[in-house]
């Protein structure tokens, strides 16, 4: 029976523990934009001149947002792989560390990423609307009662082993895109395969002698759609409520699409046939025209039903779909869709000029080439989205109960090692 402790979580936790950086070296940094919501990992992406502000940290110490909405959003990571082993980064990150002999590291993370401790720090939040940030000093002195430090490591092994094998697919989904989009600029890019045959002039350059040049909205048989295509914006409000609990059909945002789905949305079932317009069935691409704008994704295949969310454009096609997809995540793409952006307040793009562009179109039979190749690329890819999926819900049905001690430890255990 695991004996439990009950303190202030200052004197059961390293916060912002003492890490020491030379001022004017360089070093590992870490920004708030770089942490995915729920999804353990973090590394920096980049290296900055240490001058004397920011969250100072090493490998292993846990990254907590404390400043809205990236804590209600669950900006939670642990750092690895700094070089040196020592970084910094934003100020709005609360540093978070396993005390010796008190509490294990790895548990540390868990204990903060749970929805309960994350709910509480959102209610210590002071400041000004649009700017609250988690008040120090109370969240240091708030109580929290943790197993024994044998039992946090249990279940750091046990929800730890999870997320490793999220972390695997995910680094394994990356090297498979890349592998598609490695053919994809072979092919229709430095046009390998093709540099024995005949070449003819179009208003994009030398093109092979049967591929054509297209306006988007201008393709045979290719969709192309928003979340506006139902009507006004007032109509959309009055037909469709954005729920958090799970109801008839998944509500797929370019939020939701960018972490993973780690958070989502629904509608009930008026609004999924009010939308039908925007219904989607995995396989469609899906390009961010407002928010993150030129973000593209290929809608997963869940098993559920899903409708398009705002601020995106689907297209969709019968043979296009891997081809455009891998056009508009090139460099290519993305200054196509860039040359369409504008706005200062807000970039965004609309319909109509995205319509407008001009793309060139292979020819039928290096097209089917294409799609037979990369399909196998894109079901591993979508098999292994699955996985995360369930990974993901069993990792948040297993990691409240075992920090309450609802759920026998040894239980658990044997639970996870039939799912891996």
């Amino acid at each position: 029976m695991s004996k439990w402790i009950e303190g202030k979580l200052k004197d059961l936790v390293e916060i912002n523990p003492t890490v020491k950086l030379k001022k004017g070296e360089i070093y590992p940094f870490v920004s708030m934009d770089v942490i995915q919501p729920f999804y353990k990992p973090v590394e920096a992406k980049e290296e900055r001149e240490f001058k004397s502000g920011g969250a100072k940290f090493e490998n292993g110490d846990t990254l907590f947002a404390r400043i809205t909405p990236c804590l209600e959003n669950g900006k939670i990571a642990q750092v690895k792989n700094l070089k040196n082993g020592k970084g910094f980064g934003s100020t709005e990150f609360i540093v978070l560390r396993g005390k010796e002999g008190i509490t294990d590291t790895d548990f540390v993370y868990y204990l903060v990423t749970n929805k309960s401790f994350r709910e509480n720090a959102e209610r210590l939040m002071v400041g000004t609307s649009g700017r609250q940030r988690v008040d120090k000093q109370q969240f240091e002195d708030q109580i929290i009662s943790i197993p024994d430090l044998e039992t946090q490591k249990r279940i750091s092994s046990i929800l730890g082993s999870i997320d490793r094998k999220i972390e695997l697919n995910v680094e394994m989904n990356k090297t498979l895109e890349e592998m598609a989009m490695t053919l994809y600029k072979h092919w229709f890019v430095d046009f390998g395969p093709f540099q024995d045959g005949e070449f003819v002039e179009s208003e994009l350059g030398m093109i092979p002698k049967e591929w054509k040049t297209k306006k988007i909205g201008n393709l045979e048989n290719v969709t192309v759609v928003d979340y506006v295509a139902n009507g006004s914006f007032a109509t959309l409000k009055k037909n469709v409520k954005i729920l958090d609990d799970v109801n008839y059909a998944l509500f797929i945002r370019n939020t939701d699409l960018k972490n993973g789905f780690t958070t989502k949305k629904y509608i009930d079932k008026h609004a999924y046939e009010f939308l039908s317009k925007t219904k989607l069935f995995g396989g469609e691409v899906l390009i961010s025209n407002v928010a993150d704008v030129g973000s593209v994704y290929l809608c997963p295949k869940l098993n559920c039903k899903m409708s398009l969310g705002n601020n995106m454009i689907m297209i969709n096609s019968s043979n296009l779909n891997y081809y455009l997809y891998l056009l508009f995540k090139s460099d290519y793409g993305q200054h196509l869709i860039d040359s369409i952006t504008g706005g200062s307040a807000q970039r965004k793009f609309n319909k109509t000029d995205f319509r407008a562009l001009t793309i060139l179109i292979p020819d039928e039979i290096q097209l089917e080439r294409f799609n037979k190749i990369v399909y196998k690329l894109f079901e591993s890819i979508n098999n292994n989205n699955i996985e995360i999926d369930y990974l993901v819900s069993i990792r948040e049905y297993l990691l409240p109960r075992l920090l309450s001690g609802e759920i026998d430890v040894s239980k658990a255990e044997k639970q996870v090692e039939e799912v891996l």
